[in-house]
């Protein structure tokens, strides 16, 4: 790999802790950095192609009616699923459209994850949480995503005290309730028993 100045500056800059170098004769640490450029170029190559197609999806969707989209996503004509193309445009069209975030934090996350971070009432804020789990290394699924964007489950709230009289009053509407089941079930065996006692007298006769 041949480097220009410009790469031998971002080499220098690139730091490899005691954990990566241990061991290492400088040649091979060389090697490691100038592959480390590489590899972001790469990632932002990725990135930057993530965003590209989302664009020209969403672009597609929206010069052509709703039944040749459909239409189009089941005919096999682009290289991914439905469901990958699906997400892409929902990430695109909710917000990453006008969004300036790196294209290498683009490759991090899957389209679900990009889908899921333009759902409804997910703010920038949110969004950023969820680039800094990625810059901090945090294995981030589209599990994790969901509840960085959404949060946990919503406590149920405390119904409120009621009054001896409510109380009361939930207690005969229940007895009222207990009283026509027992109705029933004793509407039941009377007829079960008369039914047994008729095929008795039947079976008595023959």
């Amino acid at each position: 790999m041949d480097l220009s100045p410009t790469e031998v500056v971002d080499l220098a800059g690139i730091s490899l802790d005691n954990d990566v170098t241990k061991g290492l004769v400088p040649a091979q640490v060389e090697y490691v950095k100038e592959s480390v450029v590489e590899i972001n170029e790469e990632l932002n190559c990725v990135g930057q192609s993530l965003r590209a197609v989302a664009a020209n999806l969403a672009d597609i969707k929206e010069n052509i009616k709703p039944g040749n989209w459909r239409a189009f996503l089941k005919s096999g004509a682009i290289n991914c699923s439905e469901r990958f193309a699906i997400d892409l445009v929902s990430a695109y069209t909710n917000w990453l459209r006008g969004s300036d975030i790196d294209d290498n934090l683009l490759a991090s996350l899957t389209p679900r994850s990009l889908a899921l971070m333009g759902g409804k009432g997910v703010t920038d804020k949110e969004r950023q949480k969820v680039f800094e789990a990625v810059e901090s290394g945090e294995r981030i699924t589209e599990a994790a995503v969901r509840i960085i964007v959404k949060g946990a489950k919503r406590r149920v709230k405390a119904s409120p005290q009621r009054t001896e009289s409510e109380k009361i009053k939930v207690l005969k509407e229940k007895i009222d309730t207990y009283k026509k089941v027992i109705d029933n079930l004793q509407d039941e065996n009377k007829k079960l028993s008369k039914l047994l006692s008729n095929r008795e007298k039947i079976e008595s006769l023959v």
